[in-house]
Order: structure tokens, then C-alpha cells, then sequence
């Protein structure tokens, strides 16, 4: 019973000594794992955008457009460019329809290519899976006929009194420029205007209109300089109404007529 007692006392010494050795070797590993764990979710906020691709945020304007609802639901573009595109949805009288921008008009949501290291993969984050109800707003500048700041708008580009919707492709044209795809409304249908001047895709932007060409309403005519961009012109191509043709848009078996616009004058600038 004596060496029992002995034995006994030395086997709980032992245990005592390794159970205050674990928990300091559990905590020391779990310390380095926190660590990791942290420094992983800063690499994710901070680099890896490929993380944004399956999320996207919505945008309610508050007002009527032109009589239409707009919701956009945008998402996160990785790519050289890492801008945020947007799908927007026009409902009007029960019928809607959906048109893609490749970058988001509205610069309270997208900042378009210049400023997109820092600025967009912020906004996204901050707004990603929610809703927003939103005011929409345009600037209009005297030395500029399209609207600034804005996703979409309507206007008369065509000279027939009748405003076509323009979908804004923010700062996704040479030198930061605006591109924009022009869609006619027939019978609440869009139906892109896919020639020149308003769609001239050679350099496959994915949009057709820039705002480099000046237009003219008193003469209801459309001067395109080239090429765009570039400091010096080497010419400019002047559009006008058509006397002879018309363009002819079809929907529902009825025909619908709108002013065609053809080359009226190339103007080549001396070297």
C-alpha cells in the first residue's frame, strides 16, 4: 500500500505536467491560424476581384423616365478595365424590356475606366446585394449636347421629332470618351440604329456612338471628325437626312418610317 502511494502521486505530477504544456501548444497554433485566416481576407478585399463575378446590387429609380421605370441591376466587370456593367430594365404600360451597358452611367455607382483601381471595386463592395433607390440625374454642359453622369437618356438624334433612348457606355470610348448605343422606340420596342454615324463599330468597343460627332439641328446635320482621339484630324465625314430613303422598322405587321441618314460631304484636311 506504501509503493502504491508513491507510484500514484508521481503518475499525477506527470499528467499535471503535459496538460500545462497542451493548451500553450494548442494556443500557439491556433494564434497562427488567426493570423492566416486574416491575412487571407485582407488578400480577398483588397486583390482578388475574381471574388466579385457572382454578386451584383440593384438600382430603383425613384422617377419616371420618359414615363418609364428603371431598375438596373449592375455587377462587377473583372477585366482590364475592372469597371462595373449594369443590365436596365424599362417598364412602361405592363410591357419592359432590358438593355446592357458595359459600364454603369452612373457615377454614383461606377466611375467608369479612370478611376477604377481605386474607386469602383470600393462602390461595389459597398453596395453589393442590396437595393437602391436612387434619384435619377443628368448634367447637362453648354459645350456639350449629350447629358453627362447619367446611365441612359432620351433624345432626338435623328431629326424626326421623336427622342430616341440612348444607353451610356461611361468613359469606354478613346481618351475616356462616352460611348452610347441609340435604340429607336417602336411600339415600346427597342430597335438599335446599327449604321453610320450612330453605330460605326470598327474598333469592336461593343457600343456604336461616341460623343466626338457635332451635331447640327437647324441643319439636321451629323459632322463626324476622325480619326477620334487623336489631336489632329485628318478629315471629317458630314451626315444628313436622306430626301430619297427612309428607314423602315417593322413590328407587329405594321411598317414604321424614320428619317435615314447618308453621306452628304467628306471633308479631307491638308497635311
Amino acid at each position: 500500500m506504501k509503493k502504491i502511494i508513491p507510484i500514484f502521486i508521481i503518475l499525477i505530477i506527470v499528467m499535471t505536467f503535459y496538460a500545462s504544456q497542451r493548451p500553450m501548444s494548442e494556443v500557439q497554433d491556433t494564434t497562427e491560424q488567426e493570423v492566416v485566416a486574416d491575412e487571407n481576407v485582407s488578400i480577398d478585399e483588397e486583390h482578388d476581384l475574381d471574388s466579385l463575378w457572382n454578386d451584383s446590387f440593384n438600382v430603383v429609380y425613384k422617377q419616371p423616365v420618359n414615363g418609364y421605370m428603371v431598375k438596373a441591376v449592375a455587377k462587377f466587370l473583372v477585366s482590364d478595365f475592372d469597371v462595373i456593367s449594369a443590365d436596365l430594365t424599362f417598364a412602361k404600360d405592363g410591357h419592359s424590356f432590358e438593355l446592357h451597358t458595359s459600364c454603369f452611367g452612373d457615377t454614383m455607382f461606377c466611375k467608369g475606366r479612370m478611376d477604377f483601381k481605386d474607386e469602383n471595386p470600393k462602390l461595389f463592395r459597398k453596395y453589393r446585394n442590396k437595393t437602391i433607390e436612387a434619384d435619377y440625374h443628368m448634367y447637362k454642359d453648354e459645350d456639350r449636347l449629350m447629358p453627362m453622369y447619367a446611365p441612359f437618356f432620351f433624345m432626338d438624334l435623328d431629326f424626326d421629332g421623336k427622342e430616341e433612348l440612348v444607353i451610356v457606355h461611361k468613359s469606354m470610348a478613346v481618351r475616356y470618351h462616352d460611348g452610347y448605343d441609340v435604340y429607336r422606340i417602336v411600339e415600346g420596342r427597342p430597335v438599335l440604329i446599327d449604321y453610320p454615324p450612330y453605330n460605326d463599330n470598327k474598333d469592336g468597343w461593343g457600343f456604336g456612338m461616341t460623343d466626338y460627332p457635332e451635331f447640327d439641328f437647324k441643319k439636321k446635320t451629323i459632322s463626324c471628325p476622325y480619326p477620334e482621339g487623336e489631336l489632329k484630324w485628318d478629315g471629317r465625314t458630314i451626315y444628313g437626312v436622306s430626301k430619297k430613303h427612309k428607314d423602315t422598322v417593322g413590328v407587329n405587321g405594321k411598317k414604321h418610317l424614320f428619317n435615314h441618314m447618308e453621306v452628304i460631304k467628306e471633308i479631307k484636311f491638308d497635311e
